[in-house]
């Protein structure tokens, strides 16, 4: 059933010139049409997201996913339409053709529901704000359509003229960019065609009339916004782009029965097809699915009909309705069928197949080929095209596909910057919800005086656990913007883009450059969640040729962190701030918090894979813990082993369990692994599973990138890791120090509660001491924010992630504020940010989620809080044992940095 349906959508969607269609939607045929499909069977309603999923890159096709929840429906509404525009343009634009650009709808959009006036402004600046937006969202807009001529003219220039004579392409195509209006025939479409009686004035009455609208009701403002949409699609499929025409793009509607914003859209075009929308050249193809009888449209109901007999009753239907126009226009009161035909799949619940007209050939298609009006001359250009386009593919550079608005594909990687537009994992459960609250967010403050902040970090992986980091990350950043554009927040506000370096940063240069162009705004880079190489060498471009202030995040290698000291010319990395701990300091926290580590004997596994510095700080880190101690090294000597990458496995679980067995015969119950957490999962299920009667249990210490550890492990490896003294197999444990863990703060206030009470010293809520207060305050903060923000997908807090992520991005905007403040600039220069970073301490210190942020002068975090954390095989949940500190105690009052040695 599915494939005779997918038979008739792709005669309405997809054109073959060497044919006459049967069915068709245009001017001539009779105009828009609306299919819903009817069927009580659950799987067959799910049909549009399998359509979806067959037909993306084909056809520009919007995806059928779950609307987020929303404060009204009339939000709702305008939510799912952005989402139509942006499936049906750049995101799902076919390959080879240029995309669907709306800047109709876009205009429609800004004005009501991304532009906010400011309280107290004139009447006349409010129409200036409004028109800023306006032009803002066209000029984005069409911008996609200008990058991508420039993807297909990049290296035709005329550098290229004595190789290749198309560079003239390439100057007319600079020409246009460098000479057109981007909002000019948008606002003369509003003007003559939506505003007649504007038709004459100037462009900024349309922008007074569109502030007006903004006070009208929902209907009419939904309705402007689909004829918008539907004037957008007609445009790009005009007179003069006739070779358009052969995709044309898919609505798809699923459950109109059941979500009232889908319905309120599905009526709305129904009235449009009748009202300003009746005269298009070209018309969507809109699918529509319901239960039987669940979305009955109120007038011009028409009979179900089969998908066996769609081909015969979509014109049939058009010729009806021919008929009763004319017979309206003599007088007679004739009911007009309706533009919705309702499908059953069900064949026996449907009316029966009409038969077949007078002089039509039976059968599905006709047997004989026809040309239409345009081929025969088409043809004629073959010759021509042929030399063109052969040409073009021996001297032209075929530039990257797209992944996305403003994305592009690098090997196997979708990099490149986005805004919320462009989705990274758009099939991870929370990716689309979160990057859509950013860019909702980036478009209300669009018209402001802002600065923008770029989290760069790998944006994909085949893994499903690093999957979830990845959004936890992405989560963080958008909570900080939250936080940062609040109405009590200081200037500057902030917007957010994602800028995905590819997997291990290998595009780090690509996405770096793509930054410095299209941001102009750019102040800060955040992010850096890998310590390798890769990493190593964009943050060192960045803040030494570029000079951009940079926050590090996740980087806990030493090699990524400037020298305490006193001379600044000598910092490897002029302007950067770090929010969490290095290796080394995780390393003093964990035998801080544990003096008893240092009395045991111990063993030591390292990955000696080059270029991964958080492998090799580690394992610096665990050599120096193990040899520091009044009573010498103890343990076995290291065992060694090398990976062929972050995510592969290799040879190593068989050096893993010579290792088991290994450890086994020694004295160690310590085991220090300096390693990824791939490889951590690897090596504890064969610790785990290899026979050693004569220890009944092993203990793990790792560092930082054990967070996605719990995600790893499925509930029958867990069942493993608890072992079985019966059959010689130890449990293991997994300890390691963790960014944050939204725990803590509770934790560490009960404990201090309870010494101050048994000491009796006042333990009240005013009497938390400040090291304590703050970050519970602003943890409490950030947990109340995930609730009242919205949909931004399912948040995990107890992989610390999230938590610093947003530390991070929030120091970048309190340096961001503090420079704004001291230069008195709404906007304020690197340098002055730069300069600040080192002032954020003291009074100026950030009360972080994960604890008090004090940045020395060489930007590192001074004594800066870890949460140990373990994983213990008897739960199934994240053990928090407490906060640890480098120096062994709480920072100092105030947070009151030490002089650095010379």
């Amino acid at each position: 059933m599915e494939e005779q349906l997918d038979v008739v959508l792709a005669q309405l969607a997809v054109r073959d010139r060497l044919r006459r269609r049967r069915v068709r939607l245009d001017r001539r045929s009779g105009g828009g049409l609306i299919l819903q499909i009817e069927t009580t069977d659950r799987a067959a309603l799910a049909w549009t997201e399998r359509y979806h999923e067959r037909y993306r890159g084909v056809l520009p096709v919007n995806s059928p996913g779950a609307l987020p929840p929303m404060e009204s429906r009339e939000r709702q509404v305008a939510t799912e339409l952005l989402a139509i525009a942006q499936g049906c343009g750049y995101d799902g634009r076919p390959a080879y053709r240029l995309p669907i650009v709306f800047t109709r709808f876009a205009a429609a959009f800004a004005a009501f529901y991304a532009w906010e006036p400011e309280d107290g402004g004139m009447p006349a600046e409010q129409v200036d704000g409004l028109a800023l937006m306006v032009k803002q969202a066209i000029a984005r807009e069409r911008r996609h359509v200008l990058l991508e001529l420039r993807r297909r003219f990049k290296g035709l220039g005329p550098d290229h003229a004595p190789q290749n004579v198309n560079w003239l392409l390439a100057l007319g195509g600079w020409a246009v960019d460098a000479l057109r209006f981007p909002h000019y025939r948008t606002v003369r479409w509003y003007r003559r065609k939506r505003f007649p009686k504007l038709d004459g004035h100037p462009s900024r009455e349309v922008f007074r009339e569109l502030l007006k609208w903004r006070e009208k009701s929902e209907e009419a403002k939904t309705l402007l916004l689909v004829e918008a949409l539907l004037a957008d699609i007609d445009a790009h499929f005009g007179a003069f782009r006739r070779l358009n025409r052969a995709r044309r793009p898919v609505i798809l509607l699923p459950g109109v029965d059941t979500v009232p914003a889908r319905r309120v859209i599905r009526d709305s075009l129904l009235m449009a097809y009748d009202d300003e929308s009746r005269n298009l050249r070209t018309y969507p193809v809109v699918v529509a699915t319901a239960q039987p009888g669940g979305a009955t449209p109120e007038h011009g109901a028409n009979e179900p009909a089969t998908v066996a007999d769609l081909e015969r009753r979509i014109p049939r239907l058009f010729t009806r309705r021919e008929r009763a126009a004319e017979l309206r226009r003599l007088g007679k009161e004739v009911p007009l069928p309706g533009r919705l035909l309702q499908v059953t799949l069900d064949e026996r619940a449907a009316a029966p197949p009409a038969p077949p007209a007078a002089g039509e050939p039976p059968g599905r298609g006709p047997r004989y080929i026809r040309l239409g009006p345009v081929t025969f001359g088409a043809l004629s250009l073959v010759a021509v095209g042929a030399v063109v386009y052969g040409a073009y593919g021996l001297f032209g550079p075929e530039g990257p596909a797209s992944c996305g608005e403003g994305l592009e594909v690098h090997g196997r990687d979708c990099v490149g910057v986005s805004d919320g537009t462009g989705v990274f994992m758009p099939q991870v459960e929370g990716a689309r919800e979160v990057f859509g609250r950013i860019e909702a967010e980036n478009e209300r403050i669009a018209g402001r005086k802002h600065a923008t902040v770029a989290l760069m970090i790998p944006m994909e992986s085949d893994n499903s656990a690093v999957q979830e980091q990845i959004l936890s990350e992405v989560q963080g950043a958008y909570l900080a913007q939250y936080q940062a554009n609040k109405a009590d927040a200081a200037k500057p506000p902030i917007r957010l883009v994602l800028a995905n370096p590819g997997r291990n940063y290998g595009s780090w240069d690509h996405t770096v450059d793509r930054l410095v162009r299209d941001e102009p705004q750019l102040r800060v880079i955040a992010g850096f969640n890998l310590s390798l190489e890769n990493t190593r060498e964009a943050m060192s471009h960045v803040t030494n040729e570029l000079g951009i202030p940079v926050v590090a995040s996740l980087v806990t290698s030493g090699d990524f962190a400037n020298p305490e000291g006193r001379d600044r010319d000598k910092d490897p990395y002029p302007g950067l701030a770090r929010v969490v701990s290095t290796s080394e300091d995780q390393a003093r926290a964990l035998l801080a918090f544990d003096p008893g580590l240092a009395g045991e004997q111990t063993a030591l596994v390292a990955d000696t894979r080059p270029k991964d510095n958080y492998n090799r700080s580690l394992w610096t880190a665990f050599t120096r813990a193990r040899g520091d101690r009044a009573t010498g090294a103890r343990g076995v000597q290291d065992m060694t082993f090398r990976s062929e990458g972050i995510e592969e496995e290799g040879v190593t679980p068989n050096e893993f369990e010579d290792f088991a067995r290994n450890i086994c015969q020694s004295r160690a119950r310590v085991v220090y692994f300096a390693g990824r957490a791939f490889h951590l999962e690897l090596f504890v299920k064969k610790l785990a599973g290899t026979y050693c009667a004569g220890k009944k249990s092993y203990t793990v210490i790792t560092g930082s990138d054990a967070t996605s550890l719990g995600q790893r492990l499925d509930a029958e490896e867990r069942d493993l890791l608890r072992g079985d003294t019966g059959t010689g197999k130890p449990s293991v444990s997994v300890r390691y120090s963790a960014p944050a863990h939204p725990d803590a703060w509770n934790d560490a206030v009960r404990k201090w509660e309870k010494k101050a009470a048994e000491q009796g010293r006042k333990h009240g809520r005013e009497d938390r001491p400040r090291h304590l207060a703050e970050p519970q305050d602003a943890m409490n903060e950030l947990m109340a924010d995930i609730t009242t923000v919205g949909d931004i997908g399912p948040v995990r807090l107890d992989d610390g992630r999230t938590i610093a992520t947003h530390d991070v991005v929030l120091t970048a905007t309190r340096a961001l504020a503090k420079a704004a403040s001291i230069s008195k600039a709404e906007v304020p220069p690197t340098e002055r940010i730069k300069q600040d970073f080192t002032h954020l301490n003291l009074a100026s210190r950030v009360q972080g989620a994960s604890g008090w942020i004090c940045l020395t002068n060489a930007g590192n975090p001074y004594d800066k809080a870890s949460s140990v954390v373990r994983l213990d095989p008897a739960s199934d949940e994240l053990k928090f044992e407490g906060v640890a500190w480098p120096d062994g105690k709480e920072p100092p009052r105030n947070c009151a940095v030490p002089q650095a040695a010379p």
